[in-house]
């Protein structure tokens, strides 16, 4: 116990527990997962009941869990309403891409100067992981291998700015990744657009890599605002790269 002037006492502080550290992890973990392979959609309002259910975690964990989810961008609170998934704006969509493509075309462009013959290695598993989990259409699987493969291209650029550079936005990045892993269409392209970036990480061909890096995103934004506009017709995604 602490003394203080009256020589009464206080509780001094104490450490966050493990145990609710580790629970609060395992729920956030649930929570996103939930998110990401579809289970919520943009918009939908999130049920604290419901949380609990599905993450077998008390309201106060929850709660913590769902304050790490806001910190990312995958959740959004509003006055009296309770948390709900993030609808991203057209515009916000196009400044992810923006950010996206200054980081991740720069990332390609060190990894052929960079990285390691096991990262070589690593790269092309990852993208014969990728063609297994087209055949099989297991989306969650698909969105892991994704991940994977683009832990590998961050740690082989050597340039560890450029991984917490994207920190801030990347739940929104694995969101809108998994929307369009949904279509089949845009999965074949998407997968042919990675064979073009991986066959030139591993020719070490700079410019290639960053032009094939280019083409890779420029495709999803596209797909993305195509998407919601489809989905949304008030959207305008011309608009929106207009304003851009």
């Amino acid at each position: 116990m602490a003394k203080i002037a009256d020589n009464s006492t206080v509780a001094a502080p104490s450490e966050t527990d493990p145990l609710d550290t580790t629970l609060r992890a395992h729920a956030q973990n649930v929570l996103r997962n939930a998110i990401l392979d579809g289970r919520y959609q943009a918009g939908e309002k999130l049920v604290e009941r419901e949380l609990c259910v599905l993450t077998g975690a008390s309201r106060s964990i929850l709660r913590e869990a769902l304050v790490h989810l806001e910190a990312g961008g995958l959740i959004e609170r509003q006055s009296y309403r309770g948390y709900s998934v993030t609808r991203l704006s057209a515009q916000k969509v196009y400044e992810i891409f923006e950010l996206r493509t200054t980081l991740e075309t720069m990332a390609a462009e060190l990894f052929t100067e960079r990285a390691s013959a096991e990262e070589i290695t690593a790269l092309e598993e990852a993208l014969l992981a990728l063609e297994q989990c087209l055949v099989s259409f297991d989306l969650g699987q698909m969105r892991a291998v994704k991940e994977r493969y683009y832990e590998v291209l961050f740690t082989g650029c050597r340039n560890v700015e450029i991984r917490r550079a994207l920190e801030n936005v990347i739940d929104r990045i694995y969101y809108l990744r998994s929307q369009l892993m949904q279509d089949p269409a845009r999965r074949q392209a998407s997968l042919a657009e990675m064979r073009r970036l991986t066959s030139a990480l591993i020719e070490r061909d700079r410019l290639a890599a960053r032009a094939a890096s280019l083409a890779h995103l420029e495709a999803a934004r596209n797909a993305v605002l195509t998407r919601m506009a489809q989905d949304e017709p008030g959207h305008d995604a011309t608009a929106a790269r207009r304003r851009a």
